[in-house]
């Protein structure tokens, strides 16, 4: 019995094939957390969903943690805005 272990590259056009959804959901959400934080809730569960198909478990965990730190950063920056710790230039 021998063990493959496939390339990174392989491994993501296998989760493409499998589940292009939630890889281009990841990478897109992921990408546009970073202006739009609330979009992170999507990079969290696209790369929960990627985590599954692929071999390499850090890829999915990836956008999911960036997704996750983004949208845990903006509602701890609404939180010390309405308790007054920060102000906002609005």
């Amino acid at each position: 019995m021998t063990t493959e272990t496939l390339s990174l590259t392989d491994d993501i056009r296998r989760a493409h094939g499998e589940s292009p959804t939630h890889l281009w959901g990841a990478i897109a959400s992921a990408a546009i957390s970073m202006f739009l934080p609330i979009v992170g809730l999507i990079a969290a569960y696209s790369g929960f969903q990627v985590k599954k198909v692929m071999h390499r478990n850090w890829v999915g965990l990836v956008f999911a943690a960036v997704g996750a730190a983004n949208v845990v950063l903006w509602l701890a920056m609404l939180a010390l805005w309405q308790f007054g710790y920060i102000e906002l230039a609005v």
